[in-house]
């Protein structure tokens, strides 16, 4: 993303945000040369004006309420068909509340990531604990272990210097365009435990991660009692048997399903000529927001431009940035993921 601006206004949009201090200054740095109003703009930079500016420092500030409500929202959903399930002991019941499970899984770990970029509470020590707690530990990662890995992501997007790229460059699963009956056995395997090592693999290196040297460390100690703790209220219970199959056998065999079409969706069938086509957005109806896309995660490329904007503001961010026609005439766009309606995602990925 090529913008202009001097340091006193990086420096003023990265208060909003501790963490946006280096992000934000490298999109908003004065690295590049001041454009006139007249100057043309090659495709995929965009002339940010003053206006623009300060509605994007309005847009990185913190609501916490905001995103403390959607987390409860996620676990009430959560609590709600873990009842279900018991009062109603019917396979398709269970089965139904086991993808319902698997989405908010899905939810809370979007809401995660925007822990991540320290997007949940101003207090970064508080902003890790409540998204280990509520957030990354019920599934198994941390959140300083996929921080690691996602900021990398994002300074280094597509390159080798990517680790998210790297980890899936020259696997023949993720090669695309990719037939219709390709992409239908690999959910399948995925949804049948295929993908079972992977994600073991996967949870183990972003758990494994070390924080960089300004972060706080976390405790292990900690995470040990957390999971004591957990175990030992499963236990008094007697809730191991729907723990299993409603929360763990979902998290391995459903999520990563949910994972693998979202990660298709943000960076896969691509130009990547420059930064507005390097990820994607795309439209979501009903359906797919509960089952694919919650919480504004289809506006990834958005959140790849400015990522100090948390997640409920990113409709109000891209109100913003369709107003500039380098934006609008060059930014990648799908009007849905699954083709429910327009030119979908998978119009992208899969052969005409």
């Amino acid at each position: 993303m090529s913008t202009t601006t001097n340091d006193d206004q990086a420096t003023q949009l990265a208060e909003t945000h501790e963490l946006a201090a280096t992000e934000m200054q490298e999109i908003l740095s004065g690295q590049t040369q001041t454009r006139g109003e007249t100057d043309a703009v090659p495709p995929g930079e965009i002339r940010l004006t003053d206006e623009f500016r300060q509605r994007l420092r309005e847009l990185s500030k913190l609501t916490p309420g905001r995103g403390l409500t959607a987390i409860a929202c996620d676990w009430a959903m959560i609590a709600a068909c873990f009842t279900a399930a018991i009062m109603f002991p019917h396979p398709l019941v269970w089965v139904g509340c086991a993808i319902l499970i698997a989405a908010r899984q899905h939810a809370l770990l979007i809401i995660m990531h925007d822990a991540s970029h320290f997007r949940i509470v101003a207090s970064r020590r508080w902003n890790d604990r409540l998204s280990n707690w509520l957030l990354a530990w019920p599934v198994l990662v941390s959140t300083e272990g996929y921080r690691q890995n996602h900021l990398a992501h994002h300074s280094h997007l597509n390159t080798d210097d990517d680790p998210d790229w790297t980890r899936k460059e020259g696997k023949p699963e993720w090669e695309f365009p990719k037939t219709r009956w390709a992409l239908a056995k690999l959910l399948a395997r995925d949804l049948c435990g295929g993908g079972f090592l992977d994600m073991l693999k996967a949870i183990g290196d972003l758990s494994s991660q070390k924080p960089k040297a300004d972060e706080a460390k976390p405790r292990p100690w900690g995470k040990l009692f957390y999971y004591v703790l957990l175990a030992t209220a499963v236990t008094v219970t007697g809730m191991w048997v729907p723990v299993l199959l409603l929360w763990y056998l979902p998290a391995f065999t459903i999520l990563p399903v949910i994972l693998r079409l979202r990660s298709i969706a943000e960076h896969f069938g691509l130009e990547g000529e420059h930064d507005l086509n390097m990820s994607r957005n795309f439209a979501a109806g009903p359906v797919e927001r509960l089952l694919f896309a919650p919480h504004n995660v289809g506006y990834h490329l958005d959140h790849h431009l400015f990522p100090s904007v948390p997640y409920y503001n990113l409709p109000q961010l891209h109100a913003a940035l369709l107003k500039h026609p380098e934006y609008a005439d060059h930014a990648h766009q799908n009007d849905s993921l699954l083709g429910l309606r327009g030119k979908s995602v998978l119009n992208d990925v899969l052969p005409a």
